[in-house]
């Protein structure tokens, strides 16, 4: 079952502020990217509900950087939130919640504990390797933005990497 990606994002924030290790918009972009590919690889089966899209600089999901642009190029300091109405005909803003299945947990803290370390550059030239989802969609739609990349082709790049994972 597919989950929010703010609350897949809730989880890499929660990780950023406890392990006291900052994440900027494009880090968080990159490493929900590895979360969901490996996720697709290896339980065949989407981590987030929304898709990402072949943006000019890597894959981006659209809702994640509404959420998150006003951070610029600098740290998250805050939480994904979104509307809750009262009985009250009020209404609040709240955390999205994180998943609280096992799989998805798991993969969560696989990607937070190999990539963690790794800069937003270093996350964008991985997302960016030639032949991989991205490039190939960029290659097929030069110049355009929204173009969805198909969770076939993103499974595709992360499958060598549970294999080679499983295998050691």
């Amino acid at each position: 079952m597919p989950f929010p990606v703010k609350g897949v994002a809730n989880a890499f924030l929660r990780r950023s502020f406890d392990d006291d290790v900052p994440v900027s918009p494009m880090k968080l972009q990159k490493l929900i990217f590895l979360a969901h590919g490996y996720h697709l690889a290896a339980r065949n089966e989407p981590l987030i509900e929304e898709s990402f899209q072949a943006w000019p600089y890597g894959p981006v999901s659209e809702v994640l950087y509404q959420e998150f642009k006003n951070f610029g190029g600098g740290q998250i300091k805050e939480l994904a939130e979104e509307v809750s109405f009262t009985d009250a005909d009020e209404f609040e803003y709240m955390p999205v919640p994180a998943p609280s299945d096992e799989a998805a947990r798991k993969v969560i803290n696989f990607v937070w504990k190999r990539y963690n370390s790794w800069t937003a550059r270093e996350l964008s030239d991985l997302s960016h390797k030639e032949g991989w989802a991205w490039d190939r969609v960029r290659d097929a739609s030069p110049g355009g933005r929204s173009v969805e990349i198909p969770d076939d082709y993103i499974k595709a790049d992360f499958m060598p990497l549970v294999k080679k994972k499983t295998e050691a």
